[in-house]
């Protein structure tokens, strides 16, 4: 009886994560083609139409598409992963020379408080008023603290720890896809090491890029060992830098209990149903745990955080349609969101979560030209560190340099999204990746709703990114048969 239900469940699930996916994405990407969402540096987000820089840089890219797709098995077959690691780390060292921002926004007092954290300089981190606004915040400065703590205390310091995570994203991603029976997992690999808008968030010292690494890390683990209690290790440690990993956590447990349904015809339903609790216990202890021992510390009651509900709030506003207007209030209450629906209706909130889910999944660039290049500037003083050859070239977006590089950006990320489209076509995929189809619909549905920044979705890129990889193959390989590979070069 309760597995006739589960599966009716799943299969319901299924259908309804499949077909919403195929149909909204499909028309997104249509309509995307012709629309180009924007963003502008005076941070609030728009729609344009596209120019040359977008026909050139599409047929850049795929140009260079059309060759990884003719010659993907060679690529299978004979990529050397010791010399892609190379000609990346010097890419990268040579990206973060010779554009050397400054930290700017949140990422400034990230950046200060870390520096005295590593110094053991705890009264001088609290200094800055920023944490008065925003103190959850300090936890990120306590995680690159920790980090910096044996190396020079240097802004070098931090953008090598984001090469070493953007390089390891890309490595698991490609050891997951190898999980998955991808067959031409080597494309994974290689999308995510030459996807731009991924290569130009080391210059943002956030928590976009290492909460994305433990993401990825969380699904290999659970795919290669079938067992929660590692995966809900990591997504702890990831829930302590950043609350949306939660999507990630219940995920997981949707699926384990999917595929553990057969246990409760056994008598080993008790056993599994104790991993899975002792796999949430976890969780909890190193989420709630770290950023309790955090709190403790060093937020004092002279902090008080805004309310979740000013997300909700600025996220259905009706003039940036949910972008950050910076609307925050101590006082913000689920009655005010109640409210302002009430006071919009429902044409005016259709329009609304209209353009923000046009804007959020065609926008392509993740924002990464925002913590790449920083804001508008009329010299190189103003943001860089110090002038090279690439810096007059970089302060504002109206150049040619910034105009070719965004559009870059979007091409690259529209291929990737029509690929992962393609993939929903696939009925097999509904089963083989349900895991990524459940994460992808519940930030999906969340995004309708919080507050709108192309970059809450960039977590998802190395799952889309596999997506996308099936996309180029026939036939699908096994699990099985992926399983008896020889281990990896590297």
């Amino acid at each position: 009886m309760y597995e006739c239900l589960i599966d009716k469940l799943q299969k319901i699930m299924d259908f309804i994560a499949r077909y919403t996916l195929l149909i909204v994405f499909s028309l997104i990407f249509v309509a995307g083609l012709f629309i180009k969402a924007m963003y502008s540096f005076d941070d609030f987000p728009y729609f344009t139409f596209p120019d040359k820089y977008d026909f050139l840089a599409a047929l850049l890219v795929l140009a260079m598409f059309a060759g990884v797709y003719w010659k993907r098995d060679w690529i299978q077959q004979h990529l050397n992963y010791q010399l892609c690691a190379v000609l990346f780390v010097l890419c990268a060292l040579a990206y973060v020379l010779l554009v050397p921002i400054k930290p700017f926004s949140d990422m400034d007092p990230v950046y200060n408080g870390a520096l005295h954290f590593s110094q053991f300089q705890w009264n001088e981190m609290l200094q800055d008023e920023y944490w008065e606004m925003f103190p959850g915040n300090i936890k990120l400065a306590v995680f690159w603290g920790i980090l910096i703590i044996p190396f020079p205390k240097t802004l070098l310091t931090f953008k090598v720890w984001n090469i070493f995570f953007v390089y390891m994203i890309a490595f698991f991603a490609r050891k997951t896809a190898k999980e998955y029976g991808v067959k031409y997992y080597n494309l994974v690999y290689l999308f995510l090491l030459s996807c731009l808008s991924l290569f130009l968030y080391i210059n943002q010292i956030y928590f976009d890029v290492p909460v994305m690494l433990l993401c990825i890390i969380a699904v290999y683990l659970y795919k290669k060992y079938d067992n929660p209690i590692p995966s809900f290790l990591i997504l702890g440690l990831a829930r302590y830098l950043r609350q949306n990993v939660t999507i990630f956590v219940v995920a997981f447990v949707i699926l384990f209990l999917f595929e553990q349904c057969e246990m409760f015809r056994t008598k080993k339903w008790m056993k599994q149903l104790g991993r899975l609790a002792i796999s949430l216990l976890l969780f909890l202890v190193v989420s709630r745990g770290l950023s309790t021992a955090v709190q403790n510390r060093f937020i004092n009651g002279n902090f008080q955080s805004y309310p979740f509900w000013n997300q909700i709030y600025i996220g259905i506003n009706e003039a940036e349609f949910g972008f950050m207007d910076n609307d925050f209030s101590y006082d913000r209450s689920a009655q005010d969101v109640i409210n302002r629906v009430e006071e919009y209706g429902p044409v005016r909130m259709g329009k609304i979560i209209l353009k923000k889910t046009f804007w959020l999944w065609s926008q392509g660039t993740y924002q990464a030209e925002r913590y790449a290049f920083g804001g508008d500037a009329a010299d190189w003083s103003e943001k860089f560190e110090y002038e090279t050859i690439l810096t007059n070239h970089l302060l504002r977006d109206d150049q040619p340099l910034r105009r070719f590089i965004n559009a870059f950006m979007r091409a690259q990320y529209f291929v990737l999204f029509g690929l992962m489209v393609l993939a929903f076509l696939k009925s097999k995929n509904t089963e083989r990746f349900r895991l990524f189809y459940y994460i992808i619909i519940a930030t999906f549905l969340i995004m309708l709703v919080y507050e709108l920044k192309s970059r809450y979705i960039l977590q998802l890129l190395p799952i889309m990114a596999i997506l996308a990889g099936t996309s180029m193959e026939k036939p699908i390989i096994k699990r099985g048969e992926a399983r008896k590979r020889e281990d990896d070069q590297f």
